[in-house]
């Protein structure tokens, strides 16, 4: 069950005030205080915030606001806000003609707000265009309306310009609204039309006050009763006696009729043109993530519903409508929140948003927003984003390093001790060598047949000539006998034996 009590609090001084009540029920009560969005309980009374303010005039239009067929016309508007506040802007020309684009310059989201107006046409006409701005209250919506002449070679269009109001009006429903206006042109005018419109972009939904009022009547008092409370443009027009007619214009200030139903909160704006308000990021965000949330609000016409199949969203020239996610305040009041897990790359990047509403009304709205690259410390390595400085770098990769060998090093001696200890061990498994030159190796290698051959080959052995050796020290060492020794001393016995012992007898 919610409770809601309206009391009036009227401060004396900018500063925070508690304010606390008690809630009582039966012999049950309760302490209750006033909720803030700042961070103390209470209410936060702050000096009053001023509204913005155009910076240029139409009249500084280049050539003029006057021009004739084929002719470039431009202008470039300027708004500021003194207190640095985001000035939303709605920009709206005469239904059906687009020959005149504009460029954002500067999209207003530091307190500045400059808009480039071009182009050229060969329809000559008188083309109305108007720009509200707003830094998101009510009470501080500001428009600049102008009109643009463009006249053919052979005849001129009419020019109005409107008196009375010269500046923006507010009345109480009921109350007079005198509208004065000057007219001239080359040719007769035949009279004048004066209707009160709400939105430039649908002449049809205009409220006309008079379509016939005589040409030598330049006044007219408009009877406000049974006009709807909201807020208006007087518009004036002008047809001259040429074939074909062509019709001059004139536009007021902003026109505000007070009554019962044009009651709104000071934090909300409406307007009599759909909005697209809010935006983030801007081009003055400094922006590094690249993982970015693109955020705007959608603000139907005074009395219309957005059309959400109208709703169109586009970022770098890609249709990303099916990723947006939206938060409906309203029928006439959504709020777009687009955010995706694929990264943006470095650079500059553009959004488009555009809608309609239920009155056939269209919004659109572009602006650019920038990712800048982080600056690197030179003095800093980078791991996953986050800079460490090289000097503690080089300390701890030092310090692990002769951890490192600290651990190593005694693991390579062991190895290699333990290798060099394997390699001296005898291995008892192994067979003695066996010896080479013996008689049984030779007669081995060699098959003799008879004793002269034996004979023959210990000869030889015995007369190969020994090698000069010089006589050692004497080493008191075991040494094994020498093989060659034993031959000669074998050839030596078989001469001695073949010499005592006569040879057996031939039987």
């Amino acid at each position: 069950q919610e409770i809601a009590e309206t009391f009036e609090f009227t401060p004396t001084t900018s500063k925070a005030y508690e304010i606390i009540g008690t809630l009582s029920e039966g012999s049950y009560s309760s302490a209750c205080v006033i909720s803030s969005p700042y961070d103390i309980k209470g209410v936060r009374v702050v000096a009053n915030n001023n509204a913005p303010e155009f910076t240029s005039s139409p009249v500084d239009s280049t050539p003029s606001q006057d021009i004739e067929t084929g002719i470039a016309y431009e202008y470039t508007l300027t708004a500021t806000d003194s207190e640095g506040d985001m000035i939303n802007y709605v920009f709206s020309f005469t239904p059906n003609e687009d020959w005149i684009k504009y460029t954002v310059i500067n999209d207003g989201s530091d307190g500045n707000l400059k808009i480039q107006f071009k182009g050229s046409t060969s329809q000559p006409a008188s083309y109305l265009a108007n720009v509200f701005i707003h830094d998101g209250y009510s009470k501080h919506l500001r428009s600049q309306s102008w009109i643009v002449s463009v006249n053919p070679a052979e005849n001129d269009i009419p020019r109005v310009t409107i008196l009375s109001p010269w500046e923006a009006l507010t009345i109480t429903q009921g109350e007079p609204l005198t509208v004065k206006w000057a007219a001239s042109d080359r040719n007769a005018i035949t009279h004048y039309e004066l209707y009160l419109a709400r939105s430039l972009q649908d002449e049809n939904k205009w409220y006309s006050v008079n379509k016939s009022i005589a040409y030598n009547i330049e006044e007219y008092i408009v009877d406000t009763n049974d006009i709807s409370a909201g807020t208006y443009k007087a518009i004036i027009k002008a047809p001259d006696n040429q074939d074909p007619v062509l019709t001059g214009q004139g536009i007021s200030p902003l026109i505000d009729i007070i009554g019962e139903e044009f009651d709104m909160p000071d934090d909300s704006v409406q307007l009599p043109d759909p909005q697209i308000i809010n935006v983030s990021p801007t081009s003055k965000d400094n922006i590094t993530n690249t993982l970015v949330t693109i955020r705007a609000s959608l603000l139907a016409s005074q009395g219309a519903e957005i059309n959400e199949d109208s709703i169109k969203i586009e970022v770098d020239g890609t249709d990303v409508l099916t990723l947006v996610k939206f938060n409906k305040m309203s029928e006439s009041e959504y709020t777009l929140i687009y955010q995706t897990e694929t990264e943006f790359e470095l650079g500059l990047h553009k959004v488009e948003i555009s809608f309609t509403d239920s009155e056939e009304l269209e919004a659109n709205k572009s602006w650019t927003f920038s990712i800048e690259g982080e600056e690197e410390d030179p003095t800093k390595f980078y791991f996953f984003g986050y800079g460490i400085s090289k000097l503690i770098t080089y300390v701890v990769g030092g310090g692990l390093l002769l951890l490192i060998l600290a651990l190593v090093i005694p693991l390579v001696l062991v190895k290699v001790w333990k290798e060099d200890e394997d390699t001296s061990e005898v291995d008892d498994t192994l067979t003695p060598p066996t010896p080479t030159n013996t008689v049984e190796s030779i007669v081995n290698k060699n098959p003799i047949v008879d004793d002269e051959q034996i004979f023959s080959k210990l000869e030889t052995l015995n007369n190969d000539p020994e090698p000069e050796t010089t006589t050692p020290p004497i080493l008191n060492v075991k040494t094994e006998p020498d093989t060659e020794d034993d031959l000669k001393l074998l050839y030596k016995k078989i001469q001695e034996d073949t010499t005592n012992t006569p040879p057996e007898p031939i039987t």
